[in-house]
């Protein structure tokens, strides 16, 4: 069985660097057997319903503006499987998930490449990447990882998103804000101990808003919670950047030796 992986992506130009959490990832990474294909939901990828990326997808979406020319010239080889798709389809539907294809989407976003460019020098298997269904609730985003569960045989199970994202009141010099500690530090423990009662107060907290004036960098969480077997995460970077941005990454179902 693959483990369930959450990733706090960062910003896209992390994979030009040599960072703390670049470093983790890719020591991480390391340690991981090859699955057969990557299953990812990226907070950059919101849709109403649920969506799969279409059949034929390869490529990069720069979808991101102020950073260096490298970052738009780069290049990563990346694709999508028919096949696999349609056996995702099957199984969703099968398991009362309605789910259609996004014949529209023909790039995966940067939540997607950096964090798998990050993993891995260079990928040689598919990635079938799902949305983040918004008109669903915290309990059936859980749901839907368990519904996934089928597939860990087979695949690894990312969520890309970030512990916390509030854009704006980040500075580049500064000690962590309190918030973002706070708030960084009981998402941690809730995950931990693999208290779902206390992943479903995150929500409810006076510092979620703050943390995430929108919440799309959360909710694929809910999404690799509900697809563990286990439900005791072990956080494999730890880490809060200019000033409140939280790196923090958590992997579930990891085998022991």
């Amino acid at each position: 069985m693959n483990p369930s992986l959450f990733i706090s992506h960062g910003a896209p130009n992390m994979i030009l660097g040599n960072s703390f959490t670049k470093k983790n990832i890719k020591t991480f990474a390391n340690t991981l057997e090859n699955p057969k294909y990557i299953i990812v939901v990226s907070a950059h990828w919101t849709t109403k319903d649920l969506k799969i990326i279409n059949y034929e997808t390869k490529g990069l979406m720069y979808d991101f503006y102020g950073f260096e020319d490298e970052l738009y010239n780069y290049k990563y080889e990346i694709n999508s499987q028919k096949n696999i798709s349609l056996e995702i389809i099957k199984e969703l539907e099968k398991q009362d998930i309605n789910i259609e294809v996004d014949t529209t989407r023909n790039t995966y976003d940067h939540g997607v490449w950096s964090t798998l460019a990050m993993m891995y020098e260079e990928l040689h298997i598919p990635v079938i990447q799902l949305s983040i269904p918004l008109n669903y609730s915290i309990e059936q985003l859980i749901n839907l990882g368990e519904k996934l569960q089928v597939f860990k045989k087979d695949a690894l199970i990312i969520g890309s998103g970030g512990l916390t994202h509030n854009l704006s009141d980040m500075s580049v010099l500064g000690e962590v804000k309190k918030y973002a500690k706070d708030f960084n530090d009981f998402v941690v423990e809730a995950m931990k101990s693999g208290n779902k009662q206390k992943l479903l107060e995150i929500k409810n907290l006076n510092t979620f808003y703050q943390n995430h004036p929108s919440p799309e960098h959360f909710l694929p969480l809910y999404i690799i919670y509900g697809s563990a077997i286990n439900k005791k995460a072990k956080s494999f970077n730890h880490e809060i950047t200019y000033t409140n941005l939280s790196m923090e990454c958590f992997a579930f179902d990891m085998k022991t030796v």
